[in-house]
């Protein structure tokens, strides 16, 4: 498990009340509502495929012959490219 920091924001009373009417309205502490919120806007747009979850078909496999080799730059520099191929 993660270790917690408590931690302060400065945020407009209006954002605070929007937040805390939203966290209510969903039967949440603020603090949850919010982290939430952070872990949602922070999390890997493509989830990071597990191999050993995952054995592709003839068909993918067909089209990654087609495809061929990818060069390393190309995969380091496009995270969509690297999570798809499990780096």
């Amino acid at each position: 498990m993660d270790t917690t920091i408590q931690t302060g924001i400065r945020i407009s009373r209006t954002l605070y009340d929007r937040l805390k009417r939203n966290a209510k309205r969903e039967k949440r502490s603020l603090n949850n509502y919010i982290t939430g919120i952070l872990e949602s806007a922070t999390a890997p747009a493509i989830p990071r495929l597990v191999r050993s979850e995952y054995e592709p078909d003839d068909e993918l496999r067909e089209l990654g012959r087609v495809i061929g080799d990818i060069p390393a730059e190309k995969i380091e520099r496009d995270p969509r490219l690297k999570s798809i191929l499990g780096q």
